[in-house]
């Protein structure tokens, strides 16, 4: 639903122009009808041509507002434009460094599928040290999004760290509990 505006100057003048059109023609109507007949009958013609010639008068400069009106609307249609492509070149710059950052993190999934497959070795230390390359990466990530501004990602960042480190926690619990 949209918000009752006043009426742009572009309609304001097309309006005043259509009204001084009807005037003048209803000025002409008038003129062509009199019947000449009578030195008051000349008297109404002659008005009603004066009145049609000022109302040719009010025409021009009607149409003249009209031509500046529409000037005026096509330099700010332009304007709006331009300010729209600079936002559209903003929004392609942050969807370009969103995709970086994501395309990051999806390497952190590859990163915890090696650390599974660590796992089924039963190489702590190497499950250990690779974790600790995950957290780090996602700090990495983290800092990267925040700097940018994109909190929702530097969230989801420091949240994959932490559940890294307590991931790398427990195994090291378990290597302990296993080497005794």
């Amino acid at each position: 639903m949209t918000k009752a505006s006043p009426t742009s100057d572009l309609a304001e003048a097309a309006l005043a122009l259509d009204h001084e059109l009807r005037r003048f023609e209803d000025l002409g109507a008038q003129a062509s009808k009199v019947k000449l007949n009578s030195e008051k009958n000349l008297e109404r013609a002659t008005e009603a041509l004066q009145r049609a010639a000022e109302s040719q008068d009010r025409i021009t400069a009607q149409v003249r507002k009209l031509v500046e009106a529409v000037a005026a609307a096509r330099q700010k249609q332009e304007a709006d434009a331009a300010a729209l492509m600079a936002r559209a070149q903003e929004i392609a710059g942050r969807r370009s460094q969103i995709n970086g950052l994501l395309q990051r993190m999806g390497g952190l999934g590859q990163m915890a599928k090696e650390v599974q497959e660590l796992l089924k070795s039963g190489k702590i230390d190497d499950v250990q040290a690779r974790m600790d390359q995950v957290a780090q990466s996602a700090a990495e990530i983290g800092r990267d999004a925040a700097e940018q501004e994109m909190e929702d990602l530097a969230r989801q960042a420091e949240v994959l760290r932490q559940q890294v480190l307590a991931a790398k926690n427990k195994v090291a619990l378990l290597g302990k509990k296993a080497g005794a």
